[in-house]
């Protein structure tokens, strides 16, 4: 089977670590004669139902170092503008490409693409879900920290897809959870109850404070993600008690790891002396984007899917050329 990545647990039994690892390994050899070009003679789509800066050029640099060709896709320039199914322009990227990188709106359209291509899919961002964010969040702490294991990782405001990614971290990896959310902003419960079977510990509270204290990371999310424009008034009045200030900060360890999948809006959900602070690692994750990247590509790349493994003529259409 075709190694698609919609999910963390897509990865395999001790996948996420094995990614973490080779993350690692390049970003260390990162302009090195021996990194390695895994893409060469390969082309890549890059398709972005939604806007993107940080997720498109992770994914743009990583397919050119890793020597392949990078293609983006957006809908006023192609075919879905016109209502064209998204199965139909999976079989034709499926044809002319060796992977496809998606960002869209459900996880249904990014399960359909993946079905209907032959190509490998990966999930550059769903309503439901961010696990390229999340790779690269756990990359930073760990090499921040020194560890994953025995960190008390805080969640702040909206049950975002980044957050419900980390949900399913911490079931992946036996990591602890705090999400401190309005009720009506909580995560599923199957997500979570998924979570704690696996291993993990989740804790939904309604107040900021409670998750904070102690925690060894502190996460958070813009209270309006895209979609969302017409709830702007709501969202905001209900996580106005949900921020990440200084104040919140002194609560947790004095070695916390803050962390934003950015953009960031000053003052609203993060002040700007925590994002600009001494305890923000915001930026060193945008960076290791671009090592998760170059990683989850050459795992695609690896599969039998990778690179049109089956034959694209039958041997019907082979005779009658």
């Amino acid at each position: 089977m075709k190694r698609d990545f919609l999910r963390l647990a897509d990865l395999g039994e001790g996948g996420v670590l094995a990614m973490l690892d080779r993350s690692a390994h390049f970003a260390r050899i990162r302009g090195r004669a021996e990194h390695p070009k895994p893409l060469a003679g390969h082309a890549v789509a890059l398709l972005f139902d939604k806007p993107s800066t940080r997720t498109r050029l992770s994914l743009e640099v990583a397919t050119v170092e890793l020597g392949g060709h990078p293609i983006i896709v957006t809908p006023d320039f192609s075919q879905m503008s016109r209502g064209e199914p998204t199965e139909d322009t999976a079989r034709v990227l499926g044809r002319m490409v060796s992977a496809v990188a998606y960002r869209t709106s459900t996880a249904a359209r990014i399960e359909a693409m993946a079905r209907a291509c032959r190509a490998p899919v990966l999930n550059a961002l769903t309503d439901e879900a961010h696990p390229m964010q999340v790779l690269a969040d756990l990359l930073t702490v760990r090499d921040v920290r020194g560890r994953l294991s025995g960190l008390k990782v805080a969640w702040v405001g909206d049950a975002s897809n980044v957050a419900r990614s980390w949900i399913e971290a911490a079931g992946l990896l036996g990591l602890e959870i705090a999400l401190a959310t309005p009720p009506a902003f909580a995560p599923p419960r199957d997500e979570v109850q998924l979570a704690e079977s696996r291993g993990g510990r989740v804790v939904i509270t309604d107040s900021a404070q409670e998750a904070a204290r102690g925690a060894d990371v502190l996460l958070t999310d813009v209270w309006v993600s895209m979609g969302q424009e017409a709830e702007v008034a709501a969202r905001k009045a209900a996580l106005g008690p949900y921020r990440i200030t200084r104040e919140l900060v002194a609560l947790a360890s004095p070695e916390v790891v803050v962390l934003h999948c950015l953009p960031a809006h000053r003052g609203e959900e993060i002040s700007a002396d925590v994002i600009d602070g001494p305890r923000s690692f915001a930026w060193d994750a945008v960076e290791a984007r671009l090592h998760t990247s170059k990683a989850l590509l050459e795992w695609a790349a690896a599969g039998p899917g990778f690179g049109h493994a089956r034959p694209f003529l039958t041997s019907r259409d082979a005779g009658a050329r």
